[in-house]
């Protein structure tokens, strides 16, 4: 990975940062809509973000998933753009002031954290990469954006409860409509994370699959059912079982802090290596 890659994913961080802290301080001014500069700088960090992946794509011949830090930019990347793409029709712009500053806390955590260590998923062919590991991360981002929503549900349930805040509450979005966002975001996320599950696991038992025979066993396969499993739990008694409010806030991002935590040993999980029972990675890059 070269040095201008990085400068220019670290520039991407610093304006979504630099829009996440305008978004808080317009909440507290009583504009949370945001301005035509703090969508100049979203706008900004979206076109890096998305230059630094085709770079890495250049330079790999392929998706860019060579090192743990290139999932994280494509999955973070991906959020964005499911944030952004769904703020009309789900009509996010209340919930704004609460995802991006999320988003940033934990796009800049996770690159500190990430390292350039090469990762497993780069031994994935283009076809099967495609199909399973972008469906995947649509449906990440659904729960991301999910989560968010549940998060302003707490603090502005709490809020109200409490009869504190005086009128920052009133600036934050209504509890119908993060319930409404939160409700949507997981209608979104759960039927396209299930499609990327069932490609990931056809692509297994065609038997040319990295993680071999025993890929039901495989750490990152567990990890994404049990994720899967808790979702679908939690749809069943928002939709079916009519569980709304508080209640239902807590199982968001609680099923967030376990997508998080699956995301994460995903990629920093790390077989030892077995001579040549493990195909060496596809478009790896040389070392930099």
């Amino acid at each position: 990975m070269t040095w201008p890659c990085l400068a220019i994913l670290l520039t991407a961080g610093v304006l979504y940062l630099a829009h996440a802290l305008g978004r808080l301080a317009g909440v507290v001014r009583g504009k949370p809509q945001g301005t035509a500069g703090l969508w100049g700088l979203l706008a900004a960090a979206l076109a890096l973000h998305g230059a630094f992946l085709i770079a890495r794509s250049v330079q790999l011949g392929g998706l860019p998933v060579a090192t743990r830090l290139d999932s994280l930019a494509l999955f973070l990347w991906v959020t964005a753009t499911v944030f952004v793409a769904c703020r009309r029709p789900y009509r996010l712009e209340g919930v704004a002031a609460v995802f991006w500053p999320l988003f940033a806390v934990g796009m800049l955590a996770s690159w500190l954290l990430a390292g350039r260590v090469p990762s497993a998923r780069a031994s994935l062919s283009g076809f099967w990469l495609v199909l399973h590991l972008v469906p995947v991360y649509v449906g990440y981002a659904g729960f991301a954006v999910a989560a968010g929503a549940g998060l302003g549900y707490l603090v502005q349930e709490t809020l109200l409860r409490r009869k504190q805040g005086g009128a920052l509450w009133r600036r934050l979005p209504s509890l119908e409509t993060l319930e409404r966002v939160g409700r949507g975001a997981l209608s979104l996320g759960f039927p396209v994370l299930t499609l990327g599950l069932v490609a990931g696991m056809v692509w297994a038992m065609q038997g040319s699959a990295l993680l071999g025979r025993g890929w039901y066993a495989d750490p990152k396969v567990v990890g994404g059912m049990v994720v899967w499993l808790f979702y679908a739990a939690v749809l069943h008694v928002r939709l079916l079982a009519r569980v709304r409010g508080r209640r239902a806030a807590v199982l968001t991002v609680a099923g967030f802090l376990l997508t998080a935590a699956s995301f994460l040993a995903a990629h920093w999980y790390e077989e030892p290596e077995t001579g040549s029972s493990r195909p060496p990675a596809v478009g790896r890059e040389r070392s930099s």
